[in-house]
């Protein structure tokens, strides 16, 4: 009998059942926020506190040229690792706090012959770069340009074991597409920044960044485009408007499992989208096709635009959603269909932009699209 038991117990340890591959979850998070360590308005404990409290998944403290420690602020607010794909009966709400710091550069260029010096801070650019989840401060590089001082952070970041985010290009009409071009292990650019001051539409003869992006794109060099609120008020909110309050924008990160290097992985490879507000209910690329959902909220409606190479649209869709069949309220939850998108193989890439009929919008990332 004993020996019966033993013989079953090495085939099962042999034969082991497989076990399910855990299933894609998408996971709300802000990559750029501030606390009274440097120029915010509020302790470390109050800014997390606010971000797990209105529902986000992660949230990176990225204090100036310093890292905020969180290992403290994981013990109170995070939840464990190995939970967050366990549990599925259950609600369960992941949280976690990634430690991350904004390299606080800038380049001011040489005075030209017969220059006044007194008016070189004029021409004074503000090089600003996220280094998520580094393992040590990273200092202010100093480079001979725009793109030497940026690859020359980025460089830094990546030696601290962090991966970097160009932050909000237009900030003080600082950066171009040409600057941005030659870069080189520099995955993710900001493409909207929710401080009131970083111009992210443009202006005057400047373009937005979403074209800056495109124009990027179109050269060759692949960025996936990222949303951050880039908070610093979080008590007493300046009227009409705080210039860099909480929950203005965010990334929805897709990821297996739900651990630091996960999420840091997924975002290098661009899988995640950037929002203001919109969420999508679905979201897939195939070998011919790319489509989406919106996940609706009210009455809002909704337009969809696929972009190509050179900022082209390639195609626009309205989107109205309906009440379900036998509603008998205007509150009753409303449905939209899944919008679609096939491949010509002439697009260079496909990127996706939905936008609500209150201003929310979300940007999905580019997908090479091979030529016929």
């Amino acid at each position: 009998m004993i020996l019966a038991l033993l013989t079953v117990a090495v085939l099962v340890a042999q034969d082991p059942a497989p076990r399910p591959t855990p299933a894609l979850r998408w996971y709300k998070g802000n990559t750029h926020t501030h606390t009274f360590n440097t120029d915010g308005d509020s302790s470390p404990i109050d800014v997390v506190r606010f971000y797990r409290d209105q529902g986000y998944n992660f949230v990176v403290l990225s204090d100036h040229d310093s890292i905020t420690p969180v290992d403290g602020l994981n013990s109170l607010f995070g939840t464990a690792e190995s939970n967050a794909t366990d549990r599925t009966s259950l609600p369960f709400r992941p949280f976690m706090v990634i430690p991350g710091e904004e390299v606080t550069d800038t380049f001011i260029p040489e005075p030209a012959p017969g220059q006044d010096p007194r008016t070189r801070d004029l021409g004074r650019k503000e090089i600003h770069l996220i280094g998520l989840n580094v393992r040590s401060v990273v200092t202010r590089q100093k480079g001979t340009s725009p793109t030497d001082t940026l690859q020359r952070n980025v460089d830094a970041i990546r030696a601290a074991g962090g991966l970097p985010i160009v932050n909000h290009p237009n900030f003080v009409w600082s950066l171009t597409a040409e600057d941005l071009k030659p870069l080189r292990r520099a995955p993710l650019l900001e493409i909207w920044n929710g401080h009131l001051q970083t111009n992210n539409l443009g202006g005057g003869d400047r373009p937005g960044v979403e074209a800056m992006w495109d124009d990027v794109l179109s050269a060759g060099t692949t960025m996936y485009g990222v949303a951050a609120d880039d908070a610093h008020f979080f008590k007493t909110l300046p009227l009409p408007a705080a210039p860099s309050s909480p929950g203005r924008a965010f990334v929805m990160v897709r990821s297996e499992r739900f651990t630091r290097e996960a999420l840091v992985a997924a975002l290098e490879r661009g899988d995640f989208y950037a929002s203001t507000g919109v969420e999508l209910a679905e979201y897939a690329v195939t070998d011919r096709a790319v489509s989406v959902k919106v996940a609706v909220v009210g009455q809002s409606r909704y337009r969809v635009h696929f972009i190509g190479r050179g900022g082209r649209v390639l195609k626009e869709t309205a989107v109205t959603p309906v009440l379900p069949a036998g509603a008998t309220s205007l509150g009753s939850a409303r449905q939209a269909d899944a919008v679609v998108y096939e491949w010509r193989g002439d697009e260079g890439y496909v990127r996706v932009k939905i936008t609500d009929s209150n201003g929310l919008m979300a940007w999905t990332q580019p997908v090479a699209v091979p030529k016929r």
